[in-house]
């Protein structure tokens, strides 16, 4: 849904307003705020009034009434300084989380996840949010300091829900039944405007093969008109219009003793894709157990075990235009006939000369599955050895096991580049991780002083190994199973080798050593002090250790005797901190040089190609060490009116340096990269947190919880990696070979886009005109765009026209500029609440101000390249003219201009791919994530029934998207590098969910 861009601005005014208003009403109640709460920092648990840290929290209470099959999803919005963002739509789709923008630049930004005190990768993608019970997200080097390794980017510390010591058995069941949709399409030329487009293609260079190529293949101008009544054929709908249904089921069970207790969930998950082919399954377990011992020793054990399998090529890896499937679903011809081959069959010839294949066919002829299986064990024992001193272990071990199989049948480009032949690719990668952590803890209280320390000491080890072939020439005839089933079926042709298995292991160690202390002081004044020292086997000897330390301070304000009987200032506490923390990102061993093997690197010997081995394009570096974050920050802590309106407002600084970059090396090294601790980033920013009750009657309950942050991305120095002549270096999105679309320079933000600046088209006004030869010349003094925007052809009225930034005549790379960045002015999100007795309705909405988007599809989809017969965007149809209402080309200067009077668009470019300003849109938007509307029984009538609970819920997410983004989605990122964000190509339709549910405790 495109709406006014302005109007969310004032949607976002008033929500910030909302909490204030009202609050006269109830100024007696008692008093309500989260600022009581306990929050987990740092292998402990404290009081919230006692933190003296950046950290966002997100307790089960919040998303316990939101059905969804993602946790991540459950908490899109709802913490400041939080991005939570799909890739793309696509079922199992991957969700990215960057905290307070980022700091590296082409190491990773995630953040570094803990699940019940053990570390593991890319966490909230197999927890389900039932079984959530609070997550907590560390910002600061303050905070994040004390987990040294990978704290960079900050911390998630996840805690799951386990039973309660002398409860009685409970047994909830949480399901709900959705259908998604696809939510919207690209417009495309209907098939009148598509041949007449073609028309004007074949026609326009009055070479007659082309004239008689056209005829035979779409009939005479004069038979056209029957194109305006012709059946169209929506591909997109097609191949991404299917009911996608999901079926969730949530079983936990919980309970308890005197001294145990023990819970058990279990969640399954079933979804369709909306896209032919895809869909998503996951079955996890999760058992935990809790016994005292005695007084003093008590242990807990924790299992979980995670399934999940995602179906479906998608509509686009990575990779450049050769694996985009999006593109044949808009751009493949839009009727059926026009060709000998019936268009439900593969045509080779076609597929050859338009670079598309019929997109239902391709989808049918590619089936990809990625597996993942995620074992967790970990074990807690906690001994108190007197009322002071705890001391506590705990051991983990992680193991993900992971494949992907795919299958390219005969009419895929890969096949076909393999004598027409399917080709199987399999991997497999296994990686187990072994955690120890023993802390000892000291509390006491002496008078007005309160003294907590804690030291501890953890041991990381990460082994693994990957395997990974890519099978060719499959006889023609072989399904999908049976190859997977039968790789030894593939028959190389005479002469030729199968590619060599290429595999690899990836062992990690971490030693660490930490301690704080935390001191309170007549319960106003805090300082807590940290020091963490952390050694990694990925860098050399004599690089391997760091020393992250850090410090923060609090007030309690509210304590004060001048406000301590406030009526209006319930709660206020300043903060400040300043820590430092580590990043070691990079792969094993890239301190030394190691060979693989392959037949991509053979040689001939008689009549076989014999495999040969490299060290690869990265060259060693034994100086490379600990990439670091400098972070300061200070904030504010507030509640007002009894708690009846609470938030947080914090300023920072993040200062890395030392960043440890893939850098571009010459090409005299015999290599192509290497990677360096090179440049350093600031982020800076401020983000403000609100909360309130505004109406809390017995039978009318209205709550609102809101957020907004601002975060500002610099590049300080990019080192060794800028060219010799400037602080910059440019650097691909991948989208299209060979095209430098992004600017990485000191003093811009990460994500600059490169490129021209569009300056509309060509009018006739800009040529001299030749009767006799019928000729269009540039005049004098215009600007030729003919190299960098039409392939080197003469520029014609209507063609593409860029802006001559540099005035020199000639538009080429030096006329290319800074077109913006990926980076919003400010986000955020807002959740309100409403109970009506017993009808409960949530609304979730997140937001985003001043972003760009580059949206590649909208370049591709009105570039006419290098090929014929391909749909366009429906913006082409208010293209330049060149043929009259009787087929007839015009040429005389005035006729020309009386044609196109009433059009708009320029003609298609004839030239590569490449970004001008009309593909860099606003991405601005506000987003309705989620509307749930709930009736619970009342507490009689369940009683009745025997149970404790049970609700009905309607939900639907993704509701409606205000924005000006011309796209699918003005989220989308679809090339997966911090250093090219924004790109919206051929990424999968986001969709709308709609769901009902039953939730039922007995």
């Amino acid at each position: 849904m495109n709406k006014k861009v302005h109007s969310i601005k004032w949607l976002y005014l008033t929500v910030f307003l909302l909490p204030v208003l009202g609050l006269a009403q109830e100024k007696g109640k008692e008093k309500e705020t989260n600022i009581d709460e306990v929050v987990l920092v740092g292998y402990t648990k404290v009081s919230k009034k006692d933190v003296t840290n950046a950290v966002s929290s997100v307790k089960a209470e919040a998303i316990k009434d939101m059905p969804s099959t993602n946790a991540a999803e459950a908490i899109q919005g709802r913490m400041a300084g939080v991005r939570v963002a799909l890739s793309e739509g696509s079922p199992g789709a991957d969700v990215d989380i960057v905290i307070r923008g980022g700091n590296s630049i082409t190491g990773s930004n995630a953040p570094l996840y803990i699940v019940d005190g053990v570390q593991m990768d890319n966490a909230l993608s197999i927890l389900s949010p039932k079984e959530i019970e609070s997550i907590e997200v560390l910002k600061d080097a303050s905070s994040t300091n004390i987990y040294g390794a990978r704290g960079a980017n900050g911390v998630v510390l996840i805690t799951t829900k386990g039973g309660r010591k002398r409860a009685k058995t409970s047994i909830n069941y949480n399901g709900f039944l959705g259908v998604r949709k696809i939510q919207n399409t690209i417009d495309v030329l209907d098939p009148y405007q598509y041949v007449l487009y073609q028309y004007e293609l074949y026609n326009k260079a009055g070479v007659q093969t082309d004239i008689d190529a056209f005829a035979a293949r779409y009939g005479a101008y004069n038979q056209l008109d029957k194109y305006k009544d012709i059946k169209k054929r929506d591909w997109q709908d097609e191949v991404f219009g299917r009911d996608a249904f999901n079926f969730t089921h949530n079983l936990g069970i919980t309970g308890g003793s005197e001294n145990s207790a023990f819970s058990l969930t279990l969640n399954n998950i079933q979804e369709d894709g909306i896209m032919i082919g895809s869909g998503f399954k996951r079955n996890m377990a999760n058992f935990k157990y809790d016994y005292d011992l005695s007084k003093k020793l008590s242990m807990s054990l924790n299992a979980r075990y995670s399934r999940q399998t995602i179906f479906g090529a998608g509509t686009s890896s990575t990779g450049s235009q050769s694996s985009n499937r999006l593109r044949n679903a808009v751009r493949y011809q839009p009727f059926e006939g026009g060709s000998t081959v019936n268009v439900d069959e593969f045509d080779p010839l076609f597929a050859d000369q338009t670079n598309l294949v019929n997109p239902v066919l391709l989808a049918n002829s590619e089936v990809k599955e990625s597996g993942r299986n995620d074992l967790l064990l970990n074990g807690v024992i906690e001994y108190k050895i007197n009322k002071n001193f705890t001391f506590r272990s705990v051991i983990g071990y992680v193991q993900r096991d992971e494949f992907v199989n795919q299958f390219s049948g005969t009419v895929t480009s890969l096949a076909r580049q393999n004598n027409d032949q399917p080709v199987v690719f399999l991997s497999k990668t296994q990686t187990r991780r072994i955690t120890n952590t023993n802390t000892l803890n000291f509390k006491k209280t002496f008078g007005k002083h309160k003294l907590d320390l804690l030291a501890g000491q953890e041991t990381v080890k990460t082994d693994g190994e990957s395997l990974v072939m890519n099978i060719k020439w499959f006889p023609k005839s072989i399904t999908a199973e049976e190859a997977f089933a039968n790789i030894q079926s593939a028959s190389p042709p005479s002469g030729l080798v199968q590619d060599a298995p290429r595999a690899g292991r990836v062992p990690d160690r971490l030693a660490s050593f930490f301690g704080r202390v935390n001191y309170i002081y007549n319960n106003k004044y805090i300082i807590t002090a940290s020091m963490r020292a952390d050694g990694s086997s990925v860098f050399g000897p004599g690089n391997r250790w760091g020393y992250f330390p850090a410090a923060s301070v609090a007030w309690k304000v509210a304590e004060e005797n001048f406000l301590k009987d406030s009526e209006t200032i319930s709660e206020l506490k300043l903060r400040a901190g300043y820590g430092l923390s580590g990043n070691n990102r990079i792969g094993s061993f890239l301190y030394d040089t190691f060979f693989t093997t392959s037949s991509d690197y053979g040689y001939a010997f008689g009549t076989n190609v014999t495999p040969g081995a490299t060290t690869g394009n990265i060259l060693a570096n034994k100086g490379v060490k600990w990439e670091s974050a400098t972070s300061k920050n200070i904030g504010l802590d507030f509640g007002l009116f009894k708690g009846r309106v609470y938030g947080t407002l914090d300023f920072y600084q993040t200062d890395t340096k030392d960043l440890l970059l893939l850098a571009k090396i010459p090409q005299t090294t015999g290599y192509e990269f290497q990677y360096q601790n090179s440049g350093s980033t600031t982020n800076k920013g401020v983000e403000l947190t609100l909360g309130s009750t505004i109406i809390n009657k017995d039978n009318f309950t209205w709550k609102i919880d809101a957020n907004i942050s601002s975060n500002e991305n610099t590049i300080k120095s990019l080192g060794n990696n800028a060219s010799a002549s400037a602080d910059y270096y440019l650097y691909p999105s991948g989208w299209q070979n060979n095209l430098n679309d992004f600017l990485v320079q000191v003093g811009k933000p990460v994500g600059t886009y490169w490129g021209y600046v569009t300056a509309g088209r060509y009018e006739i006004s800009d040529f001299d005109y030749n009767a006799t030869t019928q000729v269009y010349t540039l005049k004098a003094g215009v600007p030729n765009a003919a190299s960098a925007a039409n392939g080197a052809k003469a520029i014609q009225p209507g063609d593409l026209k860029l802006t001559d930034l540099n005035g020199d005549g000639n538009i080429d790379n030096k006329d290319m500029t800074d077109l913006g960045n990926a980076q919003p002015k400010f986000y955020g999100g807002f959740n309100q609440t409403f109970r009506y007795k017993n009808w409960d309705m949530s609304l979730m909405f997140n937001f985003s101000v001043g972003n760009k988007v580059y949206n590649a599809n909208k370049l591709e989809y009105s570039t006419q390249y290098l090929y014929k017969d391909n749909n366009m965007s429906a913006d082409v149809a208010d293209r330049w003219k060149w043929f009259d209402n009787n087929g007839v080309k015009v040429n005389d200067p005035t006729a020309l201009a009386a044609l196109n009077a009433n059009t708009t668009m320029w003609t298609p470019p004839a030239g590569a791919y490449f970004l001008h300003s009309y593909g860099i849109e606003d991405g601005s938007f506000l987003r309705l994530n989620n509307v749930t509307l709930g009736y619970s029984l009342g507490k009689d009538f369940t009683k009745q029934l025997g149970l404790s609970n049970f609700r009905l819920y309607f939900t639907m997410n993704n509701v409606f998207t205000i924005t000006g983004y011309s796209g699918y989605d003005p989220e989308a990122n679809t090339r997966r590098n911090p250093l090219t964000p924004g790109v919206d190509y051929a990424a999968y339709p986001r969709s709308r969910f709609i769901l009902s549910g039953i939730d039922i405790t007995f």
